[in-house]
């Protein structure tokens, strides 16, 4: 090889990156950089639903367990005791409260009760709130619906009522702001059908768990 073709090798070595060359690697690294991004803007939204979920669940599991100690002072009617005392309950009463005589079509806000520090409203960590005097501190709320699925009839001291409870919990989805404008499922003010399932979807995410609250007979 003569010593001008070595020359030449010798500066197209030395030559750095051309201008072109220079914005296409940047256009490279900036599109797998941005995909990184939004890979990790699924995952950390991801991970708070989730969070959200798992604390939404606590909340509908705590609020069964609260109604089945509610149950607890409901004993009467039963055999030797003729009174009905369902009265006495702090949430199950709303069961009579219903439309057609507790038929069940009608979900309600469930009263805070101060003695118990417990109600319808849940921070962001999932413990209960007043919602009397710091409802914007409500991130979770909590509607009720109660059934009867064997109602004692009036003149028979059964003993064996039974309840539906259904306990539906919602928060809002990413993204949209809170305390939502007119829209506030722990507000008494707002009508509980502008919060149900099929007309706020687009607005709250919502965990709905139901069991069965029997009587606690006396003899």
């Amino acid at each position: 090889m003569s010593r001008a073709s070595l020359g030449l090798f010798a500066r197209l070595a030395k030559r750095g990156y051309t201008a072109v060359e220079l914005l296409m690697a940047i256009s490279v690294f900036g599109i797998g950089v941005a995909g990184i991004i939004s890979m990790e803007k699924v995952t950390s939204a991801s991970n708070q639903h989730a969070k959200n979920l798992a604390i939404a669940t606590h909340i509908a599991e705590s609020w069964l367990d609260m109604l089945e100690a509610d149950a607890t002072v409901w004993n009467h009617p039963s055999p030797g005791f003729p009174a009905d005392d369902l009265n006495e309950t702090v949430w199950l009463q709303n069961v009579k409260l219903n439309a057609g005589g507790g038929t069940g079509n009608d979900w309600f806000l469930p009263a805070y009760n101060p003695t118990l520090g417990f109600g319808p409203g849940f921070d962001a960590l999932g413990n209960p709130v007043n919602t009397t005097t710091n409802l914007a501190a409500a991130q979770f709320c909590v509607h009720l619906r109660l059934s009867w699925l064997y109602k004692p009839p009036a003149d028979l001291d059964t003993g064996n009522g039974l309840i539906r409870a259904e306990v539906r919990v919602f928060w809002l989805r990413n993204g949209q702001s809170a305390p939502v404008a007119g829209v506030n499922p722990c507000d008494p003010a707002t009508p509980v059908t502008s919060v149900s399932a099929a007309t706020a979807t687009s607005r709250f995410h919502f965990v709905q768990k139901i069991t069965a609250i029997r009587e606690n007979m006396k003899p």
